[in-house]
């Protein structure tokens, strides 16, 4: 199978990392992605005068290559200081972050790829002169000769008509939602003025996290997520709703109430994957030229997304040796 132009959907670390790998080897790609940016699941976002990072707040590597392959791309190690939600001590902890924000990772991996931003794609299907693409509206995207789904199981699962063995792999996958809320204070609360980092046990907040201490970034700005049984709970409130409680939780746990002078409250619908023991990391059908990767096959986390799509592009390249 002669493969040149590949269709990528999807611009989160799984795809934006099958772009890079695919783009080294000479090949055409478009990557289609339905919101304004890159990033998926590290995204940042606007808030106030600056940006957040409204996804994950670090990157856990476990693996040296993984290690290796982050400090390649400019992405820095950070050791937030640590507590319970109670504020008592911990050791700090370790992970890595980009500067100036989350999604310039995805953003830079962009280089040499056509990208088309706020694109929704509806159908992916093989015919004889590739693997077609349409949009919501049905509006032909193009015929590509191969076609890469990035996107989290529910979304992969409904592109994936055309490969019925792939779509029942991606309907099996467990997927949690998690809100997020942002805020920016006007100046840093007394009791939280030594930790960058909260966690511990509580109904409703998971983890708040002190974006303005990462590296290269200002201003008093702080993450905020739900658990996930909490998230479940009150998934379809207006996030409104979901903020006040989510602010009266952290004001309740850390002892001061928070006045925050902008807010953004976020819906992570897909925000973790747990993968199914025991099968492969990335899908390939190659008689059609329809694949897929993502965190929801390998790994649940960004590591695994990276992965993942090593072992996509190494099966589309018709080589069984480890992508690096």
């Amino acid at each position: 199978m002669r493969i040149n132009s590949v269709a990528i959907i999807g611009s989160g670390i799984a795809g934006m990392r099958a772009a890079q790998l695919l783009v080294e080897q000479g090949h055409k790609v478009t990557v289609f992605e339905k919101s304004s940016g890159t990033g998926g699941r590290l995204a940042s976002s606007k808030l106030g005068e600056g940006s957040i990072d409204l996804g994950a707040p670090i990157i856990d590597a476990n693996d040296v290559e993984f290690e290796s392959w982050l400090r390649e791309q400019g992405v820095e190690q950070w050791f937030p200081s640590n507590a319970t939600l109670q504020l008592e001590k911990r050791k700090p902890i370790s992970g890595w972050v980009m500067a100036p924000r989350s999604s310039a990772l995805t953003r830079q991996l962009a280089g040499g790829v056509e990208l088309r931003t706020n694109v929704r794609v509806a159908v992916v299907w093989p015919d004889r002169e590739g693997v077609l693409l349409r949009d919501a509206a049905g509006e032909a995207l193009g015929h590509f000769d191969a076609v890469v789904i990035a996107a989290p199981a529910p979304q992969a699962a409904t592109l994936l008509d055309a490969i019925q063995r792939f779509r029942h792999r991606a309907e099996k996958t467990a997927v949690s939602a998690i809100w997020t809320m942002a805020l920016s204070l006007p100046e840093r609360p007394a009791v939280l003025a030594d930790v960058d980092w909260l966690e511990g046990e509580d109904e409703v907040i998971a983890r708040v996290v002190r974006d303005s201490s990462k590296p290269q970034r200002s201003g008093e700005n702080w993450i905020i997520q739900a658990t996930e049984a909490w998230s479940q709970q009150v998934l379809d409130l207006e996030p409104d709703d979901v903020g006040r409680e989510m602010l009266d939780a952290v004001s309740r746990a850390i002892g001061e109430t928070l006045i925050p002078e902008n807010v953004r409250v976020h819906r992570w619908r897909y925000a973790r994957a747990t993968p199914e023991q025991g099968h492969e990391n990335a899908l390939w059908d190659e008689q059609s030229g329809i694949g897929a990767c993502g965190d929801w096959l390998c790994g649940g986390n960004v590591e695994g997304a990276w992965r993942s799509a090593n072992e996509l592009v190494a099966r589309i390249l018709g080589s069984r040796l480890k992508v690096a």
